[in-house]
């Protein structure tokens, strides 16, 4: 994220750095808290059998005394145009098992090209989501050159988020053979485009994981809290089934097409710290 972020907040860590921490008072704790933690800065949410009748209340008369901190619109720094790919290698003595991973500046619902943001959960799930996914059949399956594969995406971000791919080498495979297969497939990717069918079972999947999330109040929670914080909506959560379904192949294909651009990417080897590479 350092490498990836050139002067937004989200390549700091959010506890920060080490040596940051390593010079906090309890007064800077205490004021940070102070200034943050508050009814004006938070959203609440509340699963289970009640009513708004029944909570609204309880609610008021709890939050309802901690006083306002008066949070000042939010101020963000914006990422300057990427131009050009980056590269990171990190090497430690603790790998037991190496791993490659590259991500891409991508939209998410409410930042950048947000009508891309429902293409790319299609695209991430049928291009590396599970077993069955293109990368796993061919980079695991078919191949063996690596023992794990996939794709991944987040929509839900302030300001724009990633699109990533990750791989771990098969026993005895060389990182580079990982690297050169992954990159073969992305090309495909690009070039020939996603399956009408896998669209269509990938979608139904997706909409089938939403259904059963919403037996699990703790999931449910999770789902609206984050979306509420970073500028989505309960009526756009709920309508996200109806906007998945509505995803076309066109639509998979020009998100691949605007977001997979080698000049924002980077690239990221986690490898031992005397082993082969």
């Amino acid at each position: 994220d350092a490498a990836r972020y050139l002067a937004h907040p989200y390549g700091i860590p959010v506890i920060g750095w080490a040596h940051e921490i390593a010079t906090l008072t309890t007064d800077d704790v205490l004021a940070f808290y102070r200034r943050y933690y508050a009814p004006d800065n938070a959203i609440l949410v509340i699963a289970g059998d009640v009513t708004m009748a029944e909570v609204r209340p309880l609610a008021e008369q709890t939050y309802g005394a901690v006083p306002a901190a008066g949070i000042a619109p939010r101020r963000r720094p914006q990422e300057p145009p990427h131009l050009a790919a980056r590269r990171v290698e990190f090497k430690d003595p603790r790998v037991r098992q190496p791993e490659w991973r590259r991500s891409y500046l991508a939209p998410g619902y409410t930042a950048g090209a947000s009508e891309h943001a429902y293409a790319l959960q299609v695209l991430a799930e049928l291009f590396g989501g599970s077993s069955t996914s293109r990368l796993y059949r061919s980079l695991v399956i078919e191949q063996k050159v690596a023992a794990s594969a996939g794709a991944w995406y987040s929509a839900t971000s302030l300001d724009q988020t990633l699109f990533g791919f990750w791989a771990s080498p098969s026993q005895g495979v060389n990182m580079a053979v990982v690297e050169a297969a992954m990159d073969a497939e992305i090309e495909r990717l690009l070039a020939d485009g996603v399956d009408g069918d896998d669209v269509e079972r990938v979608k139904a999947r997706l909409v089938r994981e939403a259904v059963y999330a919403r037996e699990s109040l703790s999931t449910a929670a999770r789902i609206f809290g984050a979306a509420l914080s970073t500028g989505y909506t309960v009526d756009d959560v709920e309508a996200w089934p109806e906007r998945i379904t509505a995803v076309t192949v066109d639509q998979v294909n020009a998100a691949a097409r605007a977001v997979l651009v080698p000049e924002t990417s980077v690239t990221g080897l986690l490898l031992p710290a005397d082993g082969e590479e």
